[in-house]
């Protein structure tokens, strides 16, 4: 296969990112239905959330898109409980926070409904609140977004790889979706699109597995080719696995190693 060079891979339209999100937001509810007693109480990889506190996040997510003040009011909220930690974590632990407790199925009713509502806004939301930036303290490559990329790209990529997490947390085989290979693109441009990959070398990168493809990562010619697991590497560059299996076929080790450190917020 012809690797596709990262920094020229198009930016998903706003109606597939819409096809995206609905399909993740289908794949919850089905994986939702089948967690029972408990499971929900199951740690996963995301500082000390069980289950349950990952639901909660993901309904946090959908009311911060809901309710205009919402995100303002916990991003507040986040400096003041959590004064320590990264700005946008604490947000997400707040957003845990507040529904941390609820009986699951009240859980399950809440995601239905919320991201419900919650796509239909994304929906109907126009262009220019759509370009609305907003700044992500304490976090590079974050200091100005614009709101319609959050919504159509971070949101269903956060619902995919936090399906994942539970999934592994559950002990169970995570289905990446039909639109797996087209989220992994997205990641991989915006891997050079900011200042993630930064001033490593340039190197060719086989993900295997689902939603694989074969990526030119960097600037120039490429020192390596490299193969790795593609929704590993995707917890990988989201800093939930550290200790990536990262495969040198050709070229110079210091290609491997460019790509098992690179990070990126998810």
């Amino acid at each position: 296969m012809i690797a596709v060079r990262a920094q020229e891979i198009a930016r998903a339209d706003r109606q597939r990112c819409r096809e995206h999100r609905d399909a993740e937001i289908a794949a919850w509810r089905d994986l939702l239905a089948t967690i029972a007693g408990s499971d929900w109480q199951r740690r996963t990889v995301c500082d000390e959330w069980d289950v349950a506190d990952v639901v909660g996040h993901l309904c946090g997510q959908a009311e911060d898109v809901i309710r205009l003040w919402s995100f303002p009011r916990r991003y507040r909220k986040a400096k003041r409980v959590y004064p320590d930690v990264v700005r946008l974590d604490a947000h997400m632990m707040v957003q845990a926070d507040e529904h941390r407790g609820t009986p699951p199925d009240v859980l399950r009713e809440r995601f239905d409904r919320l991201w419900t509502k919650a796509t239909r806004t994304i929906s109907r939301n126009p262009a220019l609140l759509r370009r609305m930036t907003m700044s992500i303290e304490g976090i590079p490559g974050f200091e100005s977004i614009d709101l319609g990329y959050v919504q159509d790209i971070l949101l269903a990529r956060d619902l995919w790889m936090h399906r994942d997490d539970v999934c592994q947390a559950l002990g169970r085989p995570f289905d990446a979706g039909p639109y797996a290979e087209e989220l992994i693109a997205q990641v991989m441009r915006d891997l050079m699109d900011g200042p993630f990959w930064g001033s490593r070398p340039a190197v060719v990168v086989e993900l295997s597995g689902q939603g694989g493809g074969v990526y030119e990562l960097g600037v120039g010619d490429p020192v390596a080719t490299v193969r790795t697991d593609a929704v590993g590497y995707m917890r990988t560059v989201s800093g939930r696995d550290d200790e990536p299996v990262v495969e040198l076929i050709t070229g110079d080790p210091s290609g491997a190693d460019a790509v098992a450190t690179c990070r990126m917020p998810f």
